[in-house]
């Protein structure tokens, strides 16, 4: 098993905190990101105020936090994952990508529907059915951005050029055929070309 399925209330406080930093990229360029109802008010109402926006989200997020969601969500995941991770990861081994032992994906139901930090953890959200249907999919997909990162970065490429190289394993290499529903992504919608603010 190379990768961990984990899910904490505490990381999941800080990525809603932490989406303050990102938020008005995601809404200048249009991006499909998922926040509790109550967020974008909070953000308007503390835009240059950190401190409070930070003190609202926590209290907020915690009315809401559910464990068992959290848990039953992850179990399936895992479970639906375990099925292809030995074949996906061998795929990757054979296209000349260098593995690491392991790797920590994090369940959400908040943000963009994938997210990584190098070296070695993603963030998955998991809000909607589609998420849910697209979880190996979107696994791979930030995977595939952990393994190229060093190169991505040696090449200076920027958000769009990287998607564009991430998308072509899944159009290009076997990968086609085990997802082959997968969507080339299109960025008619954005309006700079400045790379996201986090992984």
């Amino acid at each position: 098993m190379k990768i961990q399925f984990l899910y904490s209330k505490a990381k999941e406080k800080n990525r809603l905190v932490n989406f303050y930093e990102e938020y008005q990229w995601f809404l200048d360029n249009d991006f499909p990101i998922f926040l509790p109802k109550f967020y974008a008010k909070i953000y308007e109402r503390n835009k240059d105020k950190k401190r409070l926006f930070v003190a609202e989200i926590t209290k907020e997020f915690d009315k809401i936090y559910c464990y068992d969601l959290y848990a039953g969500m992850t179990t399936k995941i895992e479970k639906e994952w375990r099925g292809k991770e030995k074949l996906l990861f061998k795929i990757l081994e054979d296209l000349g990508l260098k593995i690491k032992s392991s790797y920590n994906c994090y369940i959400s139901f908040y943000g963009p529907q994938g997210q990584f930090q190098y070296p070695n953890t993603l963030d998955l959200r998991t809000a909607t059915n589609k998420d849910i249907k697209e979880a190996n999919e979107t696994i791979t997909h930030e995977l595939i951005h952990l393994l190229i990162y060093n190169e991505a970065k040696k090449l200076k490429l920027d958000y769009k050029e990287t998607e564009k190289m991430v998308d072509s394993f899944f159009k290009m290499t076997t990968l086609k055929n085990i997802f082959p529903k997968y969507k080339i992504q299109k960025f008619d919608n954005f309006s700079s070309n400045d790379p996201l603010p986090s992984g």
